[in-house]
């Protein structure tokens, strides 16, 4: 596969705005990418995978919303990317009494839409969604809480628990000669934690409990009974599901053939999936990807941003 490189944004085909949303104490900063013209333009909002991240969702020397922000802007669609709760207010979402995904991305996401709402360069019967990995995993639940979506697109989005995700992540990197003693030490103590996980009841405390990530039992409680693969098919927008064949977080056999299988008699559900792009959706430099795939410099491949942009403007890939 070859690459392409972004270089600087074209200022005749893309507006960058420093804007904010929310309500206090959770105001975030973001930028709001606007075409050239009057509009309205269909607009996308991006939601972060795992972890504190920016509004560019920087991993090494990649930053994905970044490459998704510009492409989808020189294609006449806006795009709204701010940065997470988590990375703007980490000490007092420490504090909160009962952390769930809630807090860390589906309240804000819901915030990001009801702003864009307040746009007016914005169509308001074309907003979409875009999450990766996590924000992907999460989507058919957010999708379900707000009816005015035109769409969902699920990016490297996994179809399994956290855990099992998790467990199945720390046994590949186990395999891998580049792990060292040091981080084998550290993964076989996640393995402890995933099974602490798996036996978690609700009565139990989270100070008392190792759990992965130091993540409360608040959180995994909140995802016990969370089906996405089954949320999925009950949703009636059009949904977008994007995999990269190389991806060893989110696999194609554990987790897009299971989105694949569960919704291949729903009309509104498309799925595709990309030969030799990691989880980042970058060309990835072995098969499957490692983490050192990630600090190889790279951008998002131009026909997953092709593909966004058409199925957003035409409601389908062909």
């Amino acid at each position: 596969m070859g690459e392409q490189l972004w270089g600087e944004t074209d200022s005749k085909s893309c507006r960058e705005n420093h804007v904010y949303f929310g309500s206090e104490p959770w105001v975030l900063p973001a930028t709001l990418s606007l075409p050239e013209g009057p509009g309205p333009f269909p607009v996308v909002v991006l939601v972060h995978g795992s972890g504190p991240q920016d509004r560019n969702e920087t991993i090494g020397p990649n930053q994905v919303f970044k490459d998704l922000a510009w492409g989808l802007c020189s294609r006449n669609i806006a795009v709204l990317r701010y940065d997470k709760r988590t990375r703007v207010y980490p000490q007092a979402v420490q504090q909160l009494a009962s952390f769930t995904v809630a807090d860390e991305t589906t309240d804000d996401v819901l915030e990001a839409v009801a702003f864009l709402k307040r746009v007016e360069q914005i169509d308001q019967t074309k907003i979409f969604l875009l999450g990766h990995s996590l924000g992907g995993f999460l989507l058919p639940r957010i999708a379900q809480q707000t009816g005015d979506l035109a769409g969902v697109i699920l990016l490297a989005a996994n179809a399994r628990p956290l855990e099992d995700v998790l467990d199945s992540q720390v046994k590949y990197l186990l395999t891998l000669p580049e792990t060292t003693d040091v981080m084998r030490q550290a993964l076989r103590e996640m393995q402890a934690q995933i099974e602490r996980l798996r036996t978690l009841t609700l009565d139990q405390n989270s100070d008392s409990l190792g759990l992965p990530f130091n993540v409360p039992a608040s959180y995994w409680h909140d995802l016990k009974t969370y089906q996405p693969v089954q949320l999925v098919s009950t949703l009636s927008i059009p949904v977008l599901i994007l995999q990269g064949e190389s991806d060893y977080q989110v696999t194609m056999a554990e987790d897009f053939h299971l989105w694949q299988d569960a919704t291949k008699d729903q009309e509104q559900v498309t799925c595709k999936s990309y030969p030799g792009l990691h989880h980042l959706f970058m060309v990835s430099n072995t098969t499957p990807a490692t983490p050192a795939s990630y600090l190889v410099p790279g951008h998002v491949y131009p026909e997953v941003i092709d593909d966004i942009a058409k199925w957003i403007t035409t409601g389908h890939l062909l």
